[in-house]
């Protein structure tokens, strides 16, 4: 399993005020609709089918993506639709403001579930949106093995994209990537995808050599067991990685960049700063322990222990550089460089490894 690393920057403009607490496995539905142009580009959170088809009826695309999530048990989620009027009677996908808009206005969600599939146009936008914002996106297709094992590998892979494929020509794409998300959004970060069960949606029904191709090309799709109902078939990332790995370094990444940010804006809001010497270094190194022992507390990162030989093996490490090694520069514009911490998540994650930057 690879080791993956993620640079985490904190900068001065990122501590002028406090972060809120993350949350995560919010979903978003990037949809179209152009039965709803009235509602392009508007996001709208749901908290029950009933609500969504309100808006835009039962046989929208839409709401058919939204009803196999909430069939998975989620509580709520987003919508927004990215069809407009193209200026001339119809309607146009319309992703680039979508997507733009997302971001721009500080949008919550995590997971992204569209309602096109792997050979639509759009798909590469969605696809490099989630490569750029680190956001998990389900990417659907439905054929038999040869044609979907072509359509996914003819797209641009990266670490937070999951495809799931079925060969049912009845299931219309935007739910099998509805029925997927909604399995995912139930799960932790460090919890893996396989044979998670699902509901709503029938097992595909490709061979068990069909099956090893598609896995081995990194594509998910469902299975079933005698007595133990439909379930995905795996976890694997379209780029080859495992997505609790690639979920797992975006929480670690979130959670103690919130935290580093909160210490910065506490220690201002009190009339003071931490200081740049070896007293400041200790309180920095910490609030990153203490962050990393939250993680393990919750049964994440492994457990400390002792080895055959006596010595204590902790679950996570964090080296800050000691003060004399800090170049003279680095001090002067106050920043902290090579911060270095190892989280050890329990299998299948593993080691992932960070390097921090901070201006204090």
């Amino acid at each position: 399993m690879p080791l993956p690393s993620q640079s985490v920057v904190i900068t001065v403009s990122d501590a002028t005020r406090a972060l809120p607490s993350p949350t995560y496995n919010e979903i978003i539905v990037v949809g179209e609709d152009p039965n709803k142009l009235n509602l392009f580009n508007q996001v709208k959170t749901y908290y029950s089918q009933s609500e969504v088809e309100a808006d835009f009826g039962a046989d929208s695309p839409i709401s058919k993506a939204t009803a196999k999530i909430f069939a998975q048990g989620v509580d709520h989620l987003k919508v927004v639709n990215v069809m407009k009027d193209d200026g001339a009677g119809g309607s146009i996908a319309d992703y680039d403001t979508v997507l733009a808009a997302l971001e721009s206005n500080a949008v919550d969600y995590d997971l992204m579930c569209p309602t096109i599939g792997a050979t639509d146009s759009n798909i590469s936008k969605l696809v490099d949106h989630a490569n750029t914002y680190k956001k998990l996106l389900v990417i659907p297709d439905i054929g038999d093995a040869s044609t979907v094992q072509t359509n996914f590998g003819a797209l641009t892979a990266n670490e937070f994209c999951f495809a799931v494929a079925h060969d049912d020509s009845g299931l219309e794409k935007g739910e099998l990537a509805g029925a997927v998300v909604g399995v995912i959004a139930k799960l932790n970060p460090w919890i893996w995808t396989r044979f998670q069960p699902i509901s709503g949606v029938d097992a595909a029904g490709y061979t068990p050599s069909e099956l090893t191709t598609l896995e081995n090309n990194n594509i998910n799709t469902l299975v079933t067991e005698s007595g133990l109902g439909v379930m995905l078939s795996d976890g694997k990332m379209l780029d080859g990685g495992w997505i609790d790995v690639s979920r797992c370094k975006v929480y670690l990444t979130t959670e103690l960049k919130t935290d580093l940010v909160n210490l910065l804006v506490r220690t201002a809001a009190a009339g003071s700063r931490i200081p740049y010497e070896p007293q400041g270094l200790a309180t920095i190194k910490a609030r990153i322990e203490q962050t990393l022992r939250s993680i393990q507390a919750l049964g994440a990162i492994r457990q400390d222990y002792v080895d055959s030989n006596g010595n204590l093996v902790r679950g996570f490490e964090v080296i800050v550089p000691s003060y004399e090694s800090i170049p003279e520069s680095d001090k002067n514009a106050r920043i902290l460089k090579n911060v270095h911490v190892t989280a050890y998540f329990l299998p299948p994650v593993g080691k992932i490894e960070m390097d921090l930057v901070l201006t204090i």
